[in-house]
């Protein structure tokens, strides 16, 4: 009875103490309680990890001895191959022109040269990945073109017959697009890149390289580095001070006087339950995106202007980052045959355009393959993508036919991507300047269909 009574006493006192602890275990800037809490850190991490993974890449990018210091232009000469592991889902259609800005002492002057009848497109996206501006062929014809690039709070010039662009933020991504044809000489194309001027020249130590793609890197960081890092990019890029404030309730940024060793270890737990919450729901919203009615998915309104789709903006960050605006150009993709099972090597498929339903663009088409990490797939005949200029070979009909198998189909090489003999793989078309129907969801690209062992 005494061991009974002795060992209710012992839970009262422990119930007392932990009572007593709870303030200091929960203990957080504006006492919230734990679920509040953790959701606030997910909606954080959602919020800001456009930002973070631009300036990973921004970090990537600096890093590298052959990349130029901000405000400089660098070219990318040749196209990319299955070695080339840096971005996602790399754009074999276009020779790049990068560059990262920073604007906070002044504006600088984009000027383009003469393109002729070649499609181009150089777009400005802000911190946050929204598209600040894209001087294009579509928009303003062949060039040449000057363009100011404007910073935030800067003056717009009195001359108003100049092109003006202004991005909200200090610190920003240019990224230009000269298109080239399959097997095209590159020679002209760098000429065009070499004569893109940008004024202004920031020389900076470079930052230390990373160890890992962005999108690893940035996985991979602690719920503390994350925001962390989050809170130093917006104190050093965005004036707006309300972009803080999703930091605010977690301890992060300059405006809290609480810092983040001062949480609780029960509220520290909570914020990084709440970043591994945002992590997982982020993957699988990114799985989990409805197919269309012919089992590709397309995205077409929001991208590059998402208000305050803070979801969707992630989620095109984290599958590809510095994506256009819907009526620059939009990329169906898909994983999936017409019966709903997982494009794999072991099959053969086909994707048959009617011959008044090829891609409705003012610009081009194409079509490419990648593996199951979104990245070229390695191939003996190094082929990856199908371009509406790569001499494709019509059918009897009129319409065209694209094969994607292991080994090569005994006719009609030039309509055919490789794939790799037992491994899984995704195709992704991209259709430049696309008309009113591809933008409307009214055309829809064609199944791809698993033929006939």
């Amino acid at each position: 009875m005494r061991q009974i009574i002795v060992l209710a006493g012992l839970v009262i006192v422990m119930g007392l103490i932990t009572i007593g602890a709870w303030p200091a275990l929960t203990r957080n800037p504006e006492g919230l309680g734990m679920r509040a809490l953790g959701e606030r850190s997910g909606h954080a991490y959602i919020y800001g990890y456009p930002l973070v993974l631009s300036d990973v890449t921004r970090q990537a990018f600096l890093a590298r001895a052959e990349t130029p210091a901000l405000n400089t232009l660098y070219h990318r000469r040749t196209r990319p191959t299955h070695e080339d592991r840096t971005v996602v889902r790399p754009n074999l259609d276009t020779l790049y022109t990068l560059a990262f800005l920073d604007l906070s002492e002044g504006p600088l002057l984009l000027s383009t040269p003469d393109f002729d009848d070649r499609d181009w497109m150089f777009q400005v996206l802000d911190a946050w990945t929204d598209v600040a501006g894209a001087p294009s062929r579509r928009l303003n014809g062949p060039g040449p073109q000057d363009v100011l690039i404007l910073g935030p709070d800067q003056p717009r010039p009195d001359d108003t017959s100049m092109a003006v662009m202004t991005v909200p933020t200090h610190t920003a991504w240019l990224i230009g697009r000269i298109a080239i044809a399959p097997g095209e000489d590159l020679a002209p194309i760098h000429a065009l890149q070499d004569a893109v001027r940008l004024t202004g020249e920031a020389p900076i130590a470079r930052p230390a390289p990373i160890d890992s793609l962005p999108p690893e890197y940035v996985n991979a960081l602690s719920a503390d580095a994350f925001f962390t890092r989050m809170a130093e990019v917006m104190s050093a890029s965005d004036p707006d001070p309300d972009a803080l404030n999703a930091l605010t309730p977690l301890g992060y940024g300059p405006q809290s006087e609480d810092s983040p060793g001062k949480l609780g270890p029960l509220a520290r737990w909570a914020v990084n339950r709440g970043v591994s919450v945002a992590r997982q729901r982020l993957e699988e919203g990114l799985r989990d995106r409805p197919y269309g009615p012919t089992h590709w998915r397309t995205l077409r309104e929001g991208v590059g202007e998402y208000g305050e789709d803070y979801a969707l903006r992630a989620g095109v960050a984290l599958i590809g980052l510095g994506a256009n605006r819907a009526e620059d150009a939009i990329y169906p993709n898909t994983d999936i045959d017409s019966e709903g099972a997982p494009l794999t090597g072991d099959h053969a498929y086909q994707i048959h355009f009617g011959a008044d339903q090829l891609p409705p663009v003012n610009a081009f088409w194409s079509v490419t393959v990648y593996d199951a990490q979104g990245y070229l797939m390695d191939t003996p005949s190094d082929r990856y993508a199908i371009h509406s200029q790569s001499g494709l070979v019509r059918d009897a009909d009129g319409g065209l036919t694209l094969t994607f198998s292991a080994e090569p189909p005994p006719t009609r090489l030039s309509n055919w991507l490789p794939v790799r003999a037992g491994e899984p793989f995704a195709i992704t078309a991209r259709l430049y300047a696309p008309q009113a129907d591809a933008l409307s969801g009214a055309w829809e690209m064609p199944p791809v269909i698993r033929t006939p062992e």
